[in-house]
């Protein structure tokens, strides 16, 4: 790990190459950050390559499921942005036990392995899908009842964060709405996204019920939030859950389709019975109040931020892959990640001791 001025503050990113990842470095550094990316590079060096010359920007191409890179990853750093995970109910789902160990006891590895290191400042992306299917919008004390793996995953990691924070360790919690938009990494597993390509490219636009609730966030808006939670007194943040969107951009997925439809009117809106438990509303009134935190981006900007990419050709084939979690992790990506299984978790607490030894 290389040798940077001690004035300026280092944080760790893991997944930091992906979706939010490749949107918030920049805004790390244009604050003054220095930046260690820890990231497999499932989807390669390409959503970051623009700032891998920066030398305040370091790539640590490793799994945060591996102690000892974890631990060397940690020296030097003043805060932590897990970012990375498997993402999405589908992705999820392809492999409950890799799922858990990413997204559960990988947590609890990152977070022990910081606190015993003195990283105190520890910024947790969550989901609004937490909450699960209900009736109102929800704020943070709101009953969470998770209808999703990826759900339940994601409050496993919650707890262990609050069950260990205390004066040596301050976490802080990030319950994205649905994100939308485009970044270093493009994604069309997204339903803004999706359906605006889907317009576009097969003048088509597919909604599967439509009657679900959600709440947008842009993914710009996403990595903004995190950026104000590390930069927010240490005080005030501690052990703090924050839903993170737009009390504005709080749309059914027919509302949505609705409004695309109204912006492409070549395209064909078809709406198709089905039945989705998920459905949500956050409220982003404590986010507002304690952190000075609004979301800026709209859904229909978004919707012509990706009409431009794909009228420009700098998305060419919205249907690759490579723009899909669960295309990806069920087709050429599917070795990439695969289970350690019981024998690592089994001897995962005394491999810590001795990487924090070492």
């Amino acid at each position: 790990m290389g040798d940077h001025p001690a004035a300026a503050p280092l944080a760790l990113v893991t997944g930091g190459a992906g979706y939010v990842g490749s949107a918030l470095l920049p805004r790390l550094l244009e604050s003054g950050w220095r930046v260690r990316v820890l990231d497999c590079l499932l989807w390669g060096r390409e959503p970051i390559a623009r700032w891998l010359s920066d030398p305040r920007v370091e790539l640590v191409e490793g799994d945060f499921r591996d102690e000892a890179t974890v631990v060397r990853c940690l020296r030097g750093a003043d805060a932590v942005v897990h970012l990375g995970g498997v993402v999405g109910d589908p992705a999820c789902d392809l492999d409950e036990r890799r799922t858990l160990e990413i997204n559960v006891t990988a947590t609890r590895l990152l977070a022990e392995a910081a606190r015993r290191t003195g990283v105190s400042r520890f910024v947790f992306a969550s989901t609004g899908a937490v909450y699960g299917a209900c009736d109102r919008r929800m704020d943070e004390d709101a009953p969470l009842n998770p209808v999703s793996l990826y759900a339940r995953s994601k409050i496993a990691g919650e707890r262990i964060l609050l069950e260990i924070a205390g004066e040596d360790f301050s976490p802080t919690i990030l319950r994205f709405g649905t994100i939308f938009g485009l970044s270093g990494r493009a994604r069309f597993d997204l339903v803004v996204n999706l359906l605006t390509a889907k317009a576009l490219v097969d003048g088509r636009i597919t909604v599967y019920g439509g009657n679900q609730w959600r709440s947008f966030v842009h993914v710009d808006d996403a990595a903004r939030a995190v950026l104000a939670a590390l930069q927010a007194p240490r005080e005030l943040a501690h052990g703090q859950i924050y839903n993170t969107g737009s009390d504005t951009e709080t749309y059914t997925i027919l509302h949505i389709g609705e409004l695309i439809a109204r912006m492409v009117p070549q395209a064909r809106l078809e709406v198709t019975p089905a039945q989705d438990a998920s459905d949500y509303r956050i409220d982003c009134a404590k986010i507002a109040g304690q952190l000075g935190y609004h979301a800026v981006w709209t859904v229909a900007r978004g919707v012509e931020q990706v009409r431009a990419a794909l009228e420009s050709g700098q998305v060419r084939d919205y249907t690759d892959e490579r723009y899909s979690n669960v295309k990806y992790m069920a087709g050429s990506g599917r070795d990439r990640l695969p289970p350690l299984g019981e024998q690592w978790e089994e001897g995962l607490q005394e491999r810590l001791e001795r990487a924090l030894g070492g």
